[in-house]
């Protein structure tokens, strides 16, 4: 009889201990439906900057840039080294089914795609809620920089790095296609 009623307790104890320490389902919060339509965004600036900037294509983020003007930027290349600086405006549009409370995109310029470069990540930030469908625009200061440019040849790549949707933060996908001899499409 003692064996049963441990075994009847430690049996209750597990269950009460399994209910208590289950793990939540994923938050329905972090969820979002992307809007199947994507635009080739516009580039405007000076023609030298503008043969540079290759905006990384990312279906699934639930931003989607639809414009930047480069107006006053520059790079300038020479012996193997470059030096720029990057000040933008962009315009942005929520193609989620969910408000989006903040956006960082990223402009970098690296060569062939290799080491960190220079650049520069803002955007929006906090900001109040941009609703589905929903486009902002917003104007960057920018930065300066400079690094190595082998052979060169650098790219201006442009991208969203981060999406507050509710509380959760989005780190896109980011796929950059490269040719042999590292440039882009």
């Amino acid at each position: 009889m003692k064996i049963f009623i441990a075994c009847v307790s430690l049996s209750l104890f597990a269950l009460g201990a399994h209910s208590t320490f289950q793990q939540p389902e994923e938050a329905d919060s972090c969820r979002f439906t992307i809007s199947g339509s994507t635009t080739k965004p516009t580039i405007t600036g000076p023609d030298d900057v503008i043969a540079l900037v290759h905006v990384i294509e990312q279906p699934d983020s639930p931003v989607e840039i639809l414009s930047m003007d480069f107006k006053d930027s520059f790079v300038s290349v020479d012996h193997e080294r470059f030096s720029d600086r990057l000040r933008w405006t962009m315009k942005v549009r929520n193609r989620s089914d969910r408000p989006v409370k903040g956006v960082h995109v990223q402009a970098l310029v690296t060569s062939q795609g290799i080491g960190a470069g220079s650049g520069f990540e803002d955007g929006p930030g906090q900001f109040q809620d941009l609703a589905p469908n929903q486009e902002v625009e917003v104007h960057v200061s920018g930065s300066t920089g400079s690094g190595d440019a082998r052979g060169n040849h650098v790219h201006v790549l442009v991208f969203v790095t981060q999406v507050t949707v509710n509380e959760c933060f989005y780190l896109p996908s980011k796929s950059v296609p490269f040719k042999l001899g590292g440039s882009i499409p």
